[in-house]
């Protein structure tokens, strides 16, 4: 998942790094516990006054199973089935031999079961997760004659049982842990596949409307082009009426594209700020709403404001650490212009007040006759502010573009 977090929100990367940190806690909580179990035998060693040097040589081993045992976690979270099979494999035998020098048979077994716990959850296969347990679970017996001889087989069966039931209980927390960890990366791979999905139906659907649009039309201007170029030297003004009918469809063709992309570029008010108030929501940032039900906006002002919504509302999840946002209508009394602001308590250190990635958007305010404004709130949060023309009647050099 790990490749596809740079496509996500500021709010979604925080969700999946908060489950990562969730999911790598609980399953790196195993084989902390693994370590334990010589640590326990050393003290009871120690208080016996017995030698020290095999359950020094148990916990540096284990702690070197445990050590390979990172690396196929975090390729396990990355989805990957197949884990590296030399660490793997030293992973196996460094922990063997590590509980193999335990002189205490419930140290022993305990040690294993929990280290097996987690190792059966690292291949995505079956076969070699239960091979690996069958031998885990025959060890204990294997060993029992050479390090344990004076051991009843009724006790050694004893702990072998206690270790299986411990085997169980983290198995069960670790296979939960990883589950819900793949429920969270094959969610988020859901909704950004869903995303672009949508975004080539769209484009599909353009295409259709624009073929709609301009599919006749170019045929038909084809035609009279070629009937103009024909009549150039044989009868010079019809080839002028033809080129004049060229032209003129040519003009109305175009208005209709820009007509269309007009209507693509269109949002609605309310539907935006709904939209907004819920992605800043998700991303735990209260948003208070003020003044859009007195505004009344023209078409042209209601979509410039549901831009200048969705601007301001992306800008504050880039470059903002906002706990709450407000989004406020009004209209300049002395000049009647409608005024939108977006503004946050908290801004990141060093984020740029000014709009940056953002110049078509500058670019349509200055077309469409308005005045964008950037700069900080007096809390240091961010501040987007556009002011309107009343009649959203566009600039003279947006009519000149």
């Amino acid at each position: 998942m790990d490749r596809d977090t740079s496509a996500l929100t500021a709010a979604q990367r925080r969700h999946v790094r908060t489950a990562r940190a969730m999911t790598v806690y609980s399953v790196c909580a195993t084989p902390v516990i693994v370590v334990l179990w010589p640590l326990a035998e050393m003290a009871q060693t120690h208080g016996n006054g017995n030698p020290l040097w095999p359950q020094t040589v148990s916990l540096v081993l284990l702690l070197a199973s445990c050590a390979c045992m990172g690396p196929l976690i975090a390729a396990r979270m990355r989805g990957e089935g197949v884990p590296d099979p030399r660490l793997y494999a030293a992973s196996v035998l460094l922990a063997w031999t590590g509980a193999l020098f335990l002189r205490e048979e419930t140290y022993m077994v305990c040690a294993l079961a929990s280290w097996l716990s987690v190792m059966t959850h690292l291949h995505r296969g079956a076969r070699y997760p239960a091979v690996l347990g069958a031998a885990t679970g025959l060890l204990p017996w294997i060993a029992w004659p050479f390090l344990h001889p004076d051991s009843p087989f009724a006790a050694l069966l004893f702990v072998w049982l206690v270790g299986a039931l411990l085997w169980g209980l983290f198995y069960l927390g670790c296979a939960v842990s990883f589950r819900l960890w793949d429920i969270v990366r094959e969610a988020f791979s859901a909704q950004e596949a869903k995303a672009r999905l949508a975004v080539a139906v769209e484009r599909l659907r353009f295409t259709r409307d624009l073929q709609d649009l301009l599919g006749q039309d170019l045929n038909v201007l084809a035609v009279r082009a070629a009937r103009a170029g024909r009549n150039v030297s044989r009868d010079p003004e019809q080839a002028r009426a033809e080129a004049a009918e060229v032209h003129a469809l040519a003009r109305d063709a175009l208005r209709r594209i820009r007509t269309a992309v007009s209507g693509y570029r269109e949002l609605e008010l309310a539907g935006e700020v709904r939209s907004v108030t819920a992605v800043l929501a998700a991303g735990g940032v209260r948003t208070s709403v003020a003044g859009l039900a007195d505004l009344d906006p023209s078409p042209a002002e209601a979509s410039l404001a549901a831009w200048t919504v969705r601007e301001g509302g992306a800008r504050l999840l880039r470059h903002g650490t906002a706990a709450h946002c407000r989004i406020s209508f009004s209209r300049d009394p002395a000049t009647g212009r409608a005024v939108v602001e977006l503004s946050g308590d908290r801004a990141r250190p060093g984020a740029d007040p000014e709009p940056g990635g953002a110049d078509g958007f500058a670019d349509r305010v200055r077309r469409e006759g308005g005045a964008l404004t950037a700069g900080r709130t007096p809390e240091g949060g961010l501040l987007l502010r556009v002011r309107l023309p009343l009649d959203g009647s566009p600039s003279p050099a947006g009519e000149a573009r």
